[in-house]
């Protein structure tokens, strides 16, 4: 932005430069679901000059998720039974985006309504490989070079993991940071906007101008807003001390990634950390179970109507979690909402004398295949804890495929977990640059 504001570049250059590259690689990659060179060229030109230059994203290109509303252009939520839905409104966060000078530059492929099943996306470091889910065209499109930030969304693990399979910064915030409204729900007490970046400046940034109070989602009210993120962040008054945690679904992790998750947090203890080996007591032993419980039977909400109208047009997972859903009695939905708030204060506890958790993001290396868009094992339990999260790329894989480091902080606690994640990304030094050459 300071490029445009001093003349340097303009932002019908930066759009034409992103476009140019989507013409060559998006044959490959295939993240957008909806792409117009053109209609983001005009957008460009619109936001020229002006006192729009004093916006904070003036002229930054974004890729929005296809299950987010933008007025205008088409939101299929990867399923065909919204092949042909245009919204006539966009949803709260596109408005804010471009309100602040942003552009919608197309919209990111998604799993067919941010579950299972995958879309046509490729990892872009190799398309043999799956970019993760279920934002999986949000993660590509930045790791490919096709726009520096992107917004997702994640109910189990769908920006952490894709970020860690394709190389980027993913920034979950604590639940209810960012509006959902006019994002197709999933599980109403789980679902969080996110957002990918190449470094965690960037995705701090990005997340601090989405944030906001929204009366129409009950999830910022209770929540509040946590727009005081302070952004550039503030460096560390110390080296962070860290809670390394490895989860009860430790043995679910590959070799390899157990193998760099080591070598990481030496690196760190080496350049000052100071770190400590927590262990999760036998209340997290079914944590994953829990989270199921809890977000089947959300589904079931969510999905009434389509469900009722559309069965048959489901993919077998979805109608098989949506069954599972209609199962769960108020008595076990009760309980399993419970113990997810027993996580927290538990959890709480942790950060009393620690800065951060560190774990890993995904279980290793992206799987090769499309089919499988790999595990949330290493996240649901952050994610129903309504945690913040960051996850930075920390190195390659044999297979030349990217590997990930997970930062968790507090509740609420955005700001000091992306301190933390950017003084890791700075000790690491590891920059993957853009995928696909």
């Amino acid at each position: 932005m300071r490029a445009f504001r001093e003349g340097r570049a303009t932002v019908q250059d930066y759009v034409a430069s992103c476009s140019d590259r989507v013409g060559a690689l998006e044959p490959k990659v295939q993240a957008w679901e909806w792409f117009d060179p053109q209609r983001a060229l005009a957008d460009a030109e619109e936001r020229a000059g002006g006192i729009l230059a004093d916006l904070p994203l003036y002229g930054i290109p974004v890729g929005v998720k296809d299950i987010i509303n933008t007025r205008g252009i088409p939101t299929r939520m990867g399923s065909r039974i919204f092949y042909n839905n245009v919204p006539s409104m966009s949803a709260w966060v596109v408005r804010r985006l471009e309100a602040l000078g942003g552009l919608v530059m197309g919209k990111t492929v998604t799993t067919e309504f941010a579950y299972r099943t995958a879309g046509k996306t490729r990892n872009p470091w190799n398309p043999a490989h799956t970019p993760g889910g279920s934002s999986s065209g949000s993660a590509a499109a930045v790791a490919a070079g096709f726009v520096p930030v992107a917004i997702g969304t994640q109910t189990l693990g769908s920006v952490i993991r894709p970020a860690a399979f394709c190389g980027v910064v993913g920034y979950k915030p604590t639940f209810g940071a960012i509006s959902r409204t006019g994002v197709h729900p999933f599980a109403s007490t789980l679902d969080t906007v996110g957002v990918f970046a190449r470094s965690v400046a960037d995705a701090a940034w990005f997340g601090a101008c989405l944030m906001g109070q929204d009366n129409r989602d009950d999830a910022t009210i209770l929540r509040g807003s946590l727009s005081t993120l302070h952004v550039p962040l503030d460096a560390l008054p110390a080296s962070p001390r860290l809670a390394v945690v490895r989860t009860p679904k430790w043995n679910v992790a590959s070799e390899v990634q157990r193998t760099h998750f080591d070598e990481c947090v030496g690196k760190l203890a080496s350049a000052g950390a100071q770190v400590k080996e927590v262990q999760l007591t036998r209340l997290f032993d079914d944590a994953w179970e829990n989270v199921m419980v809890i977000m089947s039977h959300d589904a079931v909400k969510s999905f009434l109507s389509i469900e009722s109208r559309h069965r048959i047009r489901l993919s077998p997972a979805l109608a098989e979690l949506l069954d599972r859903g209609h199962r769960v009695t108020p008595e076990q939905y009760a309980k399993a909402r419970e113990k997810r708030e027993e996580y927290r204060r538990w959890l709480d506890g942790v950060f009393e004398r620690h800065d951060a958790i560190v774990t890993i993001p995904a279980a290793g290396e992206a799987p090769e295949g499309l089919s499988n868009t790999g595990d949330a094992t290493f996240n649901s339990l952050w994610t129903q804890a309504a945690l913040p999260t960051v996850t930075i790329p920390s190195g390659f894989g044999p297979k030349g495929l990217p590997l990930g480091f997970q930062v968790v902080g507090r509740y609420r606690g955005d700001e000091r977990a992306l301190r933390v994640a950017a003084w890791c990304e700075t000790m690491f030094g590891f920059k993957p640059g853009l995928a696909g050459g």
